[in-house]
């Protein structure tokens, strides 16, 4: 909602702000938790990770917003 179009477009600016960094923001997903036990959460804490080692070590581009599966956002 909300939430994710302002991170989304504060990546943006940051990226912006800051061309030598590589600035992105990122979903982890829903993930399986105790905290999340009966609201149908489907993703393991592994492919939690999916996104964030793509940012970490894949290729990322500065000012994209990442989604739970590694694949840049549509809206960025």
């Amino acid at each position: 909602g909300l939430s994710k179009a302002a991170l989304t477009c504060y990546t943006l600016m940051q990226a912006k702000r800051y061309p030598n960094l590589t600035v992105t923001s990122l979903s982890p997903g829903f993930i399986q938790t105790a905290m999340t036990k009966g609201f149908g959460a489907k993703l393991t804490p592994d492919q939690g990770t999916v996104s964030l080692i793509r940012c970490l070590f894949g290729d990322a581009v500065s000012g994209y917003y990442y989604g739970s599966d590694g694949l840049r956002s549509p809206l960025t």
